[in-house]
């Protein structure tokens, strides 16, 4: 399998939710195991349920949880097994009641996990890809996405094209139970087709469930809903793919600077910035300072600029925050910027910020990994608040 759909997969994770929302247990767990790897503490694809998975899957949760989430790694260290990707090597002597459990869908207790499961490991070149510091960038950025509430997302972006409520209402149902069960029927199991933020892997679930005898059934009786219901999905998954894309890449078809293979490489590297997007979108939630909740206003915002970023960097979602549009302009042109602690710094040159809703007391809730970022964006700051650029 290419790196290409190794992402797709990562991005659409079929995840436990709750009030329409997906839980992060999955997404922290393969973070966890991306983190230790970078640390030096998984050097082989034997990934066990010890107290240093444990810890590095609560690290994550921290950051990641909301409402009633639950801090039980167990649960997604046995269900990952469905993604197809995620292994078991049952202990020995406890395989039958590993297959009960696998037959019943029950995971084991934390303390039984370890009893039961000697380790898990990867589709091998997906470890691979987990192990190249070009990838890790991408795979998180993959991860994130799953946290996206597509189902929200999905009404605003309907609602914005003219849709009527009603008819929102109604797509949603069905993208959100009435056709899964018709897959589910076919032995695809998948929760909801919100679950699905691959353009590729919608494709394929769309021509798998138009073949069958009880859609069309479904489909002639709803006068076509269910078809009208899928095709929106589509679109809408293709808008969200090609946002903010098109003009990048026409400065970069038209800089007359860059050779044949740097426009090459830039134009592949651009194109990752749908992931990237799907990744800050996932991991803020909303804007990062104001948390502003309809996704289809924000920016995308790099702190360190893309044309000074490597390619690494221009991928990594620590390199980016999600700002309403007024934020991203000043931000973007170092006329505010964070301090270690997240409090907003605000230039001497930028006027009025008031009428911007600009104020002194906006925080941004950071992570380490954004530090290095946020260092050379200050540096920026700094300097032109001195006049030096």
């Amino acid at each position: 399998m290419t790196p290409a759909r190794y992402l797709d997969q990562l991005s659409s994770l079929r995840m436990d939710r709750t009030k329409d929302r997906p839980r992060p247990h999955k997404v922290c767990l393969l973070l966890a195991v991306l983190d230790l790897i970078r640390a030096g503490a998984l050097k082989e694809n034997r990934i066990p349920f010890n107290d240093s998975l444990r810890q590095a899957f609560t690290k994550r949760f921290e950051r990641l949880k909301q409402d009633n989430d639950r801090d039980n790694p167990e649960f997604p260290y046995f269900y990952l097994r469905s993604s197809g990707f995620w292994h078991h090597k049952p202990a020995a002597g406890k395989e039958e009641e590993y297959q009960r459990r696998v037959r019943d869908h029950k995971a084991p207790g934390p303390r039984s996990t370890p009893q039961l499961i000697d380790y898990a490991w990867l589709d091998t070149p997906l470890f691979n890809l987990f192990r190249d510091p070009a990838m890790q960038p991408q795979i998180e950025a993959a991860l994130f996405a799953n946290l996206q509430n597509r189902r929200k997302h999905f009404s605003h972006w309907a609602d914005s094209i003219g849709k009527s409520e009603r008819t929102i209402k109604n797509y949603a149902g069905a993208l959100n139970n009435t056709l899964p069960k018709l897959l589910q029927g076919e032995g695809m199991r998948i929760e909801s087709f919100f679950d699905v933020g691959s353009v590729e892997q919608y494709q394929q679930l769309r021509k798998h469930i138009e073949r069958q005898p009880a859609f069309q059934v479904k489909d002639d009786t709803g006068h076509g809903m269910y078809s009208a219901a899928l095709r929106l999905y589509g679109q809408f998954l293709k808008d969200a793919t090609d946002y903010e894309l098109t003009n990048d890449l026409a400065d970069l078809d038209n800089d007359i600077t860059l050779s044949e293979t740097e426009r090459s490489t830039l134009r592949t590297t651009r194109l990752g910035h749908g992931k990237f997007r799907e990744g800050l979108v996932g991991y803020w939630r909303g804007c990062a300072v104001t948390q502003y909740p309809d996704v289809r206003l924000l920016i995308a915002s790099h702190i360190k600029p893309w044309r000074e970023a490597d390619n690494r960097e221009r991928l990594d979602p620590f390199n980016g925050l999600l700002l309403v549009p007024n934020l991203d302009k000043v931000f973007d042109r170092q006329l505010i910027s964070f301090d270690k602690s997240g409090r907003i710094l605000i230039s001497s040159h930028l006027e009025d910020p008031g009428k911007l809703g600009i104020n002194k007391d906006m925080v941004v809730n950071l992570d380490d990994s954004h530090q290095a970022y946020l260092n050379h964006h200050r540096e920026h700051f700094r300097e032109k608040q001195a006049g030096r650029a």
